[in-house]
């Protein structure tokens, strides 16, 4: 059966549930059951029968289908190395899963960026829907105000996180720095990281409600870093210093990875919760 749609938080979701039971059996805690190939798991269904044929033009597909598929092979060699009794090999190998589970989690969100970005320029082509556009911007206007919600009365100062947007939020940074290059930064302002509504939210909602958990200080410090990161560009920029905007860009945009992840796994873990909201998310 082809898969013509596809939920992009499920198949964030379903990533980091492979690594969990990956884990799991690294760690003689979880099962040896086979895994479906790449073209046989939802995503791999939906990419085959689907992603290729509707979005072969963007490049996020394809790098998406590469590296799903290195993704269950090496995922294959991990439970392999587990069954030969290697845990050793077993542990490397599944430090690259995460590493690629991660790859595969930025490369969702670029790609549903990308449909965004083609919806807004339009007139968007045929063969690209225009779900996305009409479920997260139902009027074409900045991604920021899409990312945070007031939750409960107005005034309240508690605000409800929309992980989508907030996810899409930092990748679409990334791409501006890519154009600020060509400006040398002129016309590109540094947002601080808790003026964006991931950093209000932080330190409001989510601290107030939730406590200072781990989780919470890593996706605090390294989204601070990664405003840091942003505004260094920018400056070296407009002093024209290049190698140095050139390296800081490409630690923000590692950063724009892990940011997307921990929001991922932030999901999971406040599945339940209030302050979080998904939105639909389909391609």
């Amino acid at each position: 059966m082809i898969t013509t749609e596809l939920d992009v938080n499920a198949a964030r979701l379903s990533h980091l549930r492979w690594e969990a039971a990956l884990e799991a059996t690294v760690n003689g805690e979880g099962t040896d059951q086979p895994l479906k190939g790449h073209e046989d798991c939802d995503l791999g269904t939906w990419i085959y029968g689907t992603g290729l044929g509707r979005y072969g033009k963007l490049g996020a597909v394809w790098q998406l289908k590469t590296a799903h598929k290195r993704f269950h092979h090496l995922a294959e060699e991990t439970l392999s190395a587990c069954a030969a009794g290697k845990p050793d090999c077993a542990t490397e190998k599944l430090t690259s899963v995460r590493k690629l589970s991660g790859e595969i989690l930025f490369l969702l969100t670029s790609l549903e960026l990308d449909v965004i970005e083609a919806a807004i320029s339009g007139p968007p082509p045929k063969d690209i829907p225009s779900r996305l556009i009409r479920a997260l911007l139902p009027k074409p206007r900045p991604l920021n105000i899409i990312s945070i919600q007031t939750l409960g009365e107005v005034g309240s100062g508690r605000h409800t996180l929309n992980v989508t947007g907030a996810r899409l939020i930092h990748l679409k940074w990334i791409r501006d720095l890519q154009m600020a290059f060509r400006g040398h930064g002129k016309a590109v302002r540094a947002q601080p990281s808790d003026e964006c509504s991931l950093g209000i939210w932080i330190h409001g909602t989510a601290m107030k409600e939730l406590g200072a958990t781990e989780a919470l200080k890593t996706i605090d410090s390294i989204h601070k870093r990664f405003h840091r990161e942003v505004d260094t560009v920018i400056s070296s920029l407009n002093h024209g210093r290049l190698r140095a905007a050139d390296e800081a860009y490409e630690e923000a945009l590692a950063l724009s990875g892990e940011i997307i992840t921990l929001l991922t796994r932030l999901q999971v873990d406040l599945a339940d919760s209030k302050v979080i909201s998904v939105g639909s998310s389909k391609l």
